[in-house]
């Protein structure tokens, strides 16, 4: 039963499930098939490219400032926790990374990426509106191990499947620089993913894991009705 697992057993399963169950829900929406629909490689560049900076700055950088703010007030952040509070920070750093890398190969193409401005006009009306509504549910919480629970040991790994689906489709078409940028962007997934592990293993005990299933559960209907909502189309 869970319940008799130590907190670094019952999160490596929890990530390890997550993975698998992530990489399904990547391919079924973001795949060539998909990107051929909306007008290839070009369309991909207009359209989901900013929106991927979009949700690597939001979505990425929220969670992290939030898991800070929580192991500030409840943590040792001086002392034991500050390895935590540097590896959120790095996470941090490389999210900026990845939605500024990803933004400017859209402006590259002619394409306005502009995070400050950028209202997804090429997507549905409302989609913007309901970006905004998903991210919080990864954050409105009041532990730092149910924030990773909800987000980088569980929902954050369909941000790589997604760039990596992406990184595959550009390379077959022959962009390949444009594609090892997306493969580099999809390889720090891992240390975000550690992080994450590392809270929940230094916080979490055995009467949080029911709730930290819910909340894992909770985001990834949230992330899947999302993707059948609000795909992308022309």
């Amino acid at each position: 039963m869970a319940a008799t697992k130590s907190p670094k057993e019952f999160i490596g399963d929890l990530t390890q499930e997550f993975r698998e169950r992530m990489r399904p829900l990547a391919d079924e929406h973001y795949n060539e098939e998909y990107f051929d629909a909306i007008g290839g490689p070009e369309a991909v560049v207009e359209q989901e490219f900013p929106a991927q900076a979009w949700r690597e700055f939001y979505y990425g950088t929220l969670p992290p400032c939030r898991q800070a703010d929580l192991i500030f007030r409840h943590g040792e952040p001086y002392h034991r926790d500050r390895d935590l509070i540097v590896g959120l920070g790095l996470q941090i750093k490389d999210e900026i990374k990845h939605a500024r890398v990803i933004s400017n190969i859209a402006e590259q193409f002619g394409y306005g990426a502009d995070l400050a401005t950028w209202e997804a006009e090429e997507h549905p009306d409302g989609y913007y509106e309901t970006l905004t509504e998903v991210g919080p549910k990864s954050v409105d919480h009041e532990k730092p191990h149910l924030v990773s629970a909800a987000f980088q040991c569980s929902t954050e790994i369909v941000a790589a499947f997604q760039v990596q689906n992406m990184a595959d489709y550009m390379g077959n078409h022959g962009y390949d620089e444009i594609a090892a940028t997306l493969d580099e962007v999809a390889s720090d997934e891992g240390d975000h993913i550690h992080v994450g592990r590392k809270i929940a293993t230094r916080f979490a005990e055995p009467e949080d894991y029911d709730e930290m299933r819910e909340v894992s559960e909770a985001k990834f209907e949230s992330v899947r009705q999302y993707l059948l909502d609000l795909e992308p189309h022309n």
